[in-house]
């Protein structure tokens, strides 16, 4: 394990086991070649960052450039900006990125999910009014969906709605909202009519974060991070213009939304596994003060081969989810299967390049010795929560149990 020729890395741009037309290649081309141009300025200033809101503002910066080229909302039809890509061009475009490690945009989360809802369900002044601006970065967008009592059972939610008028008068709690404290918007479930069963009765809204009512309290976590936020809502006014399909139909138009999510999921997360994972067989690599490479031992030759295995394991079953979406067939429970190994294989991943680091990978980031700037501390600090975040693991076996195995509901799940 001295070269690469002789290390398990994970599969390229070149061996995709999906077939590439020429459309595709060219796809591929031109997202490449953009990249050269542009890409070295935004490492630049990223690394120049002295805090968060320097990284936030240089990636708004960023989104505003990658918009600029087409290349920001890949997905979305060409009349709103985007390229109408296929999901082997999608594919493409995420496997690129990995390689290329292209930042994420700013805007992300109204780009992936709240876009193609407004796509989908909104009005056409709905559309003209928030897409511009969500693509290239101007406002940036937070999704307001769980809740303390309303996770994983999201049709459990509580927020309240109420028409007065030509508005809405909003009252509740969201939590685990990631980016609300940077965002300009938040797409959010709304429950206006409590009388109706569970899953009706529920308004998608767009609320402005800047409204008088709205109360954001970031969570500081274990690794240090405060991405994730608590948001008070109490009486907040929007117009009913600002509810995305029809009122009390909520249900319904999230559907498309946790649709994107799904899809977004792999494609990012077989991204961070790639990266995590070369990054690991490249630590291995490196001799220690002693001179010794671990890469050498046949105890981590083992442990760096079973974690190559695990991530070909996500990919491959990611890739057979996407075969199902290629041939028009809706997704299936392998979407549970990979978030349940997935997130696994991400903490064990973590733990391997712990444990290749020895005692100096355990310093935090600014330490002198810490391998990787820290950022193996921090990484395994961050996955404590990634059998929880976006369904828990307990949650997505239930899934399995319920949709493969043919094992009754849990009795909550019709409460």
């Amino acid at each position: 394990m001295q070269d690469d020729t002789s290390t398990p890395s994970p599969r390229g741009l070149d061996d995709l086991d999906i077939d590439l037309s020429d459309a595709d290649a060219a796809f591929g081309s031109q997202w490449s070649a953009w990249l050269d141009g542009h890409l070295p300025a935004i490492h630049d200033e990223l690394l120049a960052a002295k805090s968060p809101a320097d990284k936030h503002r240089a990636g708004r910066r960023w989104q505003s450039q990658v918009a600029a080229g087409g290349w920001a909302a890949i997905s979305w039809p060409a009349e709103f900006g985007g390229r109408a890509a296929t999901a082997r061009q999608q594919l493409l475009y995420y496997l690129i990125s990995a390689e290329r490690r292209v930042p994420p945009l700013a805007g992300r989360i109204g780009i992936n999910l709240c876009g193609p809802t407004l796509i989908a369900h909104g009005t056409p002044e709905q559309r003209q009014r928030f897409l511009p601006p969500m693509l290239d970065g101007r406002e940036v967008w937070c999704q307001g969906f769980s809740e303390p009592g309303a996770g994983s059972d999201l049709a459990a939610l509580r927020t309240r709605g109420v028409v007065d008028g030509d508005e809405l008068v909003i009252t509740g709690q969201k939590i685990w909202t990631s980016g609300a404290h940077v965002a300009d918007w938040m797409f959010a479930l709304v429950r206006t009519d409590p009388a109706a069963p569970k899953r009706e009765g529920i308004s998608f809204v767009l609320v402005p974060m800047s409204a008088p009512g709205i109360d954001v309290r970031p969570i500081r976590q274990i690794s240090g991070d405060a991405d994730f936020n608590e948001v008070f809502i109490d009486e907040v006014r929007v117009p009913l213009t600002n509810v995305i399909g029809t009122l009390n139909d909520g249900w319904n138009v999230t559907r498309t939304t946790l649709a994107n999510e799904r899809a977004i999921l792999f494609m990012g997360q077989q991204m961070a596994l790639t990266t995590t994972l070369r990054k690991a067989i490249a630590l291995a690599n490196t001799p220690d003060p002693h001179g010794i490479r671990a890469s050498d031992d046949p105890h981590w030759r083992d442990r760096i081969a079973r974690a190559w295995i695990d991530v070909e394991l996500v990919r491959l079953n990611g890739m057979r989810n996407l075969a199902k979406v290629l041939a028009g067939q809706e997704p299936g429970p392998e979407g549970s299967m990979s978030k349940l190994f997935g997130q696994h294989v991400e903490q064990n991943l973590h733990e391997l390049a712990l444990d290749l680091g020895g005692e100096f990978a355990v310093l935090d980031r600014g330490a002198e010795d810490a391998p990787n700037k820290g950022k193996w501390a921090l990484g395994w600090l961050r996955t404590r929560a990634s059998t929880i975040g976006g369904g828990t693991s307990e949650i997505q076996r239930n899934v399995l149990a319920e949709r493969v195995l043919g094992q009754p509901r849990d009795p909550w799940a019709d409460a």
